[in-house]
């Protein structure tokens, strides 16, 4: 039972919640979390006043760590602090009965454990807010929850799961949203240069002007395929980012792992390649003038044609930067690798950041 570290004389009790979270948007989200549960608390014990912090630490675990291995890291590191419920707030994805967890709870150790990944791309913060308030209500012994659950033979730990195929999508979904791919749009800066200038020379090609009015759109969609896929295996290549099941990496979370950073890949370059062909576009209506593309194509090029030229222009350039591509720094693309951002948490630096409540 939960001892108050405080009880006023009108019968009430304070009580202590930690959200220890990962850093980077684990962080975020804990934050928001706090901000949010504060008043949300009080349907939950109306008789308790909530104190609750957050505190960013990587818990250097290893990748196999499962999340019973969490519950005991954690409450090693809370020894000695002042606290009464703790939430554990990661980015790394968990199973049990090879189903995806979104919320683990440990009731003897007064601890829960909420997997991002698991919520899906849409909503994220809605859904951890709601994933906390039923981890708070259980540890309580306030209410039970709807979802479905499942026990582990042997362990005091009960697992909120997804079931089924769409819960291994919405897996997959979340963890290319922890990814941030549009971060690592915002730091391909040389992959874009290096597109941007491979692609102007082809403006000044009379040969490519010729080319691009006899491109269809299905001709256009697979250069469109095909540069992109160009650039992430270029990625995957250069900067080793292919996990292959060894020793203690398993199989399926390799494959996991794999699927999740290809997808980040794509959608980052995706994003790449949409704004260097509003570049392509504008620099062409600057640039070629209807009157210098009228003699070589025989008639005035109207907006379908400066599309269709911007779109194969792009295409060109794309695959001419997937060279370009390894001259990116190496922690920026890293970062959209599952197994290399757990490695590089477990470097980082455990001393605790509070922000109190």
């Amino acid at each position: 039972m939960i001892t108050p570290e405080e009880r006023d004389p009108a019968g009430r009790v304070t009580l202590d919640l930690v959200l220890v979270s990962d850093p980077g948007w684990p962080t975020d989200v804990a934050r928001r979390l706090q901000a949010d549960l504060v008043g949300l608390l009080s349907s939950v014990r109306v008789d308790v006043d909530w104190r609750v912090s957050v505190n960013s630490s990587a818990l250097a675990l290893a990748a196999q760590a499962d999340p019973p291995s969490m519950v005991r890291a954690l409450t090693q590191r809370l020894h000695g602090r002042t606290w009464d419920l703790a939430l554990f707030v990661t980015d790394l994805p968990f199973r049990a009965n090879a189903r995806p967890v979104v919320l683990m709870l440990s009731r003897p150790e007064r601890v829960a454990l909420v997997s991002l990944p698991s919520l899906g791309w849409f909503r994220v913060s809605r859904r951890a807010r709601d994933a906390a308030l039923y981890a708070v209500s259980e540890l309580l012994a306030a209410s039970a929850g709807p979802q479905e659950e499942v026990h582990r033979p042997g362990g005091a730990e009960r697992y909120l799961v997804l079931p089924g195929r769409s819960g291994r999508l919405r897996l997959l979904a979340g963890m290319v949203r922890a990814n941030r791919p549009w971060l690592l749009f915002t730091g391909l800066s040389r992959v874009l240069a290096v597109v941007f200038a491979t692609a102007s020379f082809g403006l000044l090609s009379s040969d490519v002007w010729n080319v691009s009015r006899h491109l269809g759109p299905g001709r256009a969609c697979a250069l469109t395929f095909l540069s992109i896929t160009a650039v992430v295996a270029w990625l995957v290549i250069d900067h080793e980012l292919w996990e292959r099941p060894r020793g203690s990496l398993a199989r399926y979370q390799a494959r996991l792992y794999n699927l999740a950073t290809v997808v980040t890949l794509y959608l980052g370059i995706a994003f790449l390649y949409a704004a260097l062909f509003v570049l392509i576009a504008l620099t062409a209506l600057f640039l070629l003038p209807s009157g210098t593309l009228a003699p070589v194509l025989g008639h005035e090029p109207d907006a379908a044609y400066y599309l269709s030229l911007a779109w194969f222009i792009t295409s060109m350039g794309t695959v001419g930067g997937a060279l370009g591509a390894g001259l990116e720094d190496d922690q920026v693309v890293r970062q959209a690798a599952y197994e290399e951002r757990q490695r590089l948490g477990q470097r980082q630096d455990t001393t605790w950041s509070d922000s109190g409540g």
